[in-house]
């Protein structure tokens, strides 16, 4: 009796959980609001604000030059770009000098190339980065983007006419994720399934809470007030998941953001392969938790629940001959969940000659699933060991991850001079 009460539960909520996933998936697909390079009216440029566009790059020989080809060739006139060499071992650096050089005389301000200094103890190597090309931008906006990214022409004028349309201090927003190994293709695909059937995506601009906050380092895009208000990079110098606290701070001092769907005119290849994909989300995942094991471990059994026992449960079933009704319920869950991946995949698929691969592969969905908990308990794993995950040349480890949020004093102080030096370029 007490079996089948447990198990009579198990299944009436895992099917509310997967239903409530739909709901919310469908609605943000009908609020999920879309950059498109067509829709923004043309400005004189005269009256557009100063735009920073500051791109991090460390070990990023295989896709720099895309990205700041693609930042150049902008169609907002009234921009700096300015990228910063974070110690690279390759020819990073060398390759950003040879695009400046070959700028013409009258473009020559448009591209600027810093070298960045040693990272001090106590900061994320992204981190210090931004904090260091903050220094030296002179925007009224501050673009953050990585280097990994590509830009359609008319992105840079999309963003600003988005944020004055929505009246926000913070954009951040989903770029299409191209991909490529198998690896890529199951685990990547995750991001979006996460957001888009968890959080309500309106609730991030139309809600003040800090807890409906969301960034994504692949394009946050600040009003410079709303940037040094907060404290910048330096207030979150430590943390690996800068994106999300920032958006978060940007709510706590009562300033409104927003995310939105920028797929139609920027692209990301975060990861070249598997090992790639299980390096970088190895340094993230557990970090996503806060650190706190039991929120994580109980993260990774509702994912094995929902997504992983049920097919499993029906197959067993069916080859065995046992109840008809789990066959029926656990093939049920894992349609939904299919059904989920392969809306997502028509939504967020711009690669058409990938179409039918990742189509295919979301029939894998519980595979996908089961890689990404692999992934997080390796993550755990390296945290408590000490060992870290080793990054473009760097370890992250739990002492350079837990260490570093400046004191209010220090943030204050990082203000005022910041304040002072944007108005000392403003008179000059």
């Amino acid at each position: 009796m007490m079996i089948q009460f447990v198990v009579t539960g198990y299944w009436m909520f895992l099917f509310t959980f997967l239903l409530a996933n739909l709901l919310i998936l469908a609605l943000n697909f009908l609020s999920f609001f879309q950059l498109r390079e067509t829709s923004v009216a043309p400005e004189p440029e005269a009256a557009l604000p100063l735009l920073s566009i500051l791109v991090p790059a460390r070990n990023e020989e295989q896709c720099i030059e895309a990205c700041i080809r693609s930042l150049v060739a902008q169609t907002y006139q009234r921009l700096e770009v300015i990228v910063l060499d974070d110690n690279s071992s390759d020819t990073t650096g060398s390759i950003v000098q040879g695009i400046v050089d070959e700028l013409a005389p009258t473009q020559a301000g448009r591209l600027r190339l810093l070298q960045g200094a040693s990272l001090p103890e106590g900061w994320i190597g992204k981190n210090y980065a931004c904090h260091q090309l903050s220094q030296h931008a002179i925007g009224d906006y501050f673009f953050f983007t990585d280097a990994d990214t590509v830009h359609a022409p008319g992105a840079a004028r999309a963003v600003i006419a988005c944020m004055q349309q929505l009246e926000v201090k913070l954009l951040t927003a989903q770029p299409e994720f191209e991909l490529g190994s198998l690896g890529e293709c199951l685990v990547v695909p995750l991001l979006n399934f996460t957001i888009m059937t968890l959080l309500p995506v309106a609730l991030v601009r139309l809600r003040p809470e800090a807890s409906v906050a969301t960034g994504n380092g692949q394009l946050l895009c600040f009003q410079r007030s709303a940037y040094e208000k907060i404290g910048g990079h330096a207030a979150v110098k430590g943390n690996i998941l800068e994106d999300v606290l920032l958006a978060r701070a940007v709510k706590k001092v009562g300033d409104r953001m927003a995310f939105v769907d920028a797929m139609d005119v920027v692209r990301c290849r975060m990861y070249r392969s598997f090992s790639e994909v299980w390096s970088g989300f190895s340094k993230n995942l557990f970090a996503f938790y806060n650190y706190a094991l039991p929120f994580a471990l109980g993260a990774l059994l509702l994912n094995l629940a929902l997504f992983v026992v049920p097919p499993l449960l029906a197959l067993a079933a069916f080859l065995l001959h046992l109840s008809t009704s789990v066959v029926v319920s656990g093939a049920s869950a894992y349609l939904l969940a299919v059904v989920m991946r392969v809306l997502l995949t028509l939504r967020f698929t711009r690669q058409r000659h990938a179409l039918a691969l990742l189509l295919a592969l979301c029939l894998l969905h519980p595979l996908s699933i089961g890689l990404e908990c692999l992934i997080l308990l390796n993550s755990i794993r390296c945290h408590y060991q000490g060992t870290g995950v080793s990054w473009k040349g760097r370890q992250y480890n739990r002492q350079n991850a837990s260490k570093g949020r400046n004191s209010g004093s220090e943030i204050v102080a990082m203000r005022q001079v910041n304040q002072a030096k944007h108005e000392d370029i403003r008179k000059i």
